[in-house]
């Protein structure tokens, strides 16, 4: 038994990689190491202390200040997304431009430059030792974390190459649901009119409307949300064979909206359930998963689920997304805030449909 468990721990290890360890940095030490040998090996013992640490401290001042220069660039691309990303508070857009710690070092390192400058003394080193000083420098930043990419240029590259948590639960949410239910909506909405006296008859009645709060707060039922909607029925369902699943069933529900005079309308309406998951995560401290982070992967989840179903020829016409800011306006509470969301939604679609009419007679 223990022979066995030694070699699927070692099958394990081959397969799944484990966390990265200390290796970088006992190696960036190690040429730290090196430099230093090979430029006592080239003389520069033979220069004095003040000579060698200004030209050090100049070499290392580079390279933070060339992180400056690029945080400037990158602190003028947030400031255009300051609302979304960062609602309106332009301090927060500027700390995810900049990489706080390179902000600590630019300081000294500008007081030591002050300290050890004298124009007599300044350094004339051979290309050997000035390149080796250069690659001390490098490391020394390496070390300290200066190098480190900044919080907008992390976001910037998860974003580019779809690394988000949100973009995954959206390709999830399609293919694993809507991409083998929403093709199938028009006949399943077909079959409930011809039992229900055609109540869903519009066209923007047959379509799926999918709840993104940005709280990711769900309901089970949505009367626990907002009096104004009540679940009246559920449409034909959708039976499939599904991992493994003989005739999973999926079903989809029919509310009714009542308006501010009371006036009632229907549609299928139900939340994106990998919603739950982001609010799940940032309630488990291990998953280190903020409030913050949750709001801006439920907006990279809205926008990617988006542009899939809108590039997706079977989804298309047969969706639409609702995304709407849940949280209290000036601490008050807003008990009908979801029907109006959905209702304004509806009108809106009704109103895009009246004019294509117009617009095709």
């Amino acid at each position: 038994m223990f022979v066995t468990r030694i070699r699927e721990e070692t099958h394990d290890r081959n397969i799944i990689p484990e966390a990265r360890g200390h290796r970088a940095t006992k190696t960036v030490c190690i040429c730290i190491a090196v430099c230093i040998i090979l430029l006592y090996t080239f003389g520069i013992g033979n220069y004095s202390i003040t000579q060698i640490v200004f030209s050090l401290t100049v070499f290392f001042l580079s390279i933070p200040s060339w992180n400056l220069i690029v945080g400037i660039c990158e602190f003028s691309e947030e400031i255009k997304h300051v609302n979304a990303r960062y609602n309106g508070h332009y301090l927060k857009a500027f700390k995810a431009s900049f990489n706080t710690k390179y902000m600590s070092v630019v300081i000294p390192s500008f007081i030591l430059c002050y300290i050890f400058y004298e124009e007599e003394y300044l350094p004339n080193f051979p290309r050997k030792i000035s390149f080796l000083l250069i690659l001390l420098a490098h490391f020394l930043a390496w070390l300290l974390g200066i190098q480190e990419t900044s919080p907008a240029g992390i976001s910037k590259i998860i974003e580019k190459k779809h690394m988000n948590v949100a973009h995954g639960l959206a390709w999830s949410y399609y293919v694993g649901y809507l991409k083998f239910v929403l093709p199938e909506l028009k006949n399943l909405v077909k079959k409930f009119n011809e039992e229900n006296n055609n109540l869903l008859k519009s066209s923007q009645m047959c379509k799926l409307h999918i709840l993104i709060p940005l709280s990711c707060k769900l309901y089970g039922d949505l009367n626990e949300g907002d009096e104004n909607i009540t679940f009246l029925k559920e449409i034909p369902p959708l039976c499939k064979d599904r991992a493994g699943i003989k005739g999973r069933v999926f079903k989809n529900n029919v509310y009714r909206i009542l308006d501010e005079e009371h006036r009632p309308y229907y549609c299928i309406v139900e939340y994106a359930t990998p919603l739950a998951s982001l609010l799940q995560m940032s309630d488990i401290a291990s998953a280190a998963f903020s409030a913050e982070d949750r709001i801006q992967q439920t907006k990279l989840f809205y926008r990617t689920l988006k542009e899939i179903l809108e590039n997706s020829l079977e989804c298309r016409n047969s969706f639409r997304l609702i995304v709407y800011d849940d949280s209290p306006k000036d601490n008050m509470y807003r008990p009908h805030m979801l029907s109006t969301e959905i209702l304004k939604h509806l009108k809106q679609q009704h109103s895009e449909e009246y004019n294509l009419n117009q617009d095709t007679r």
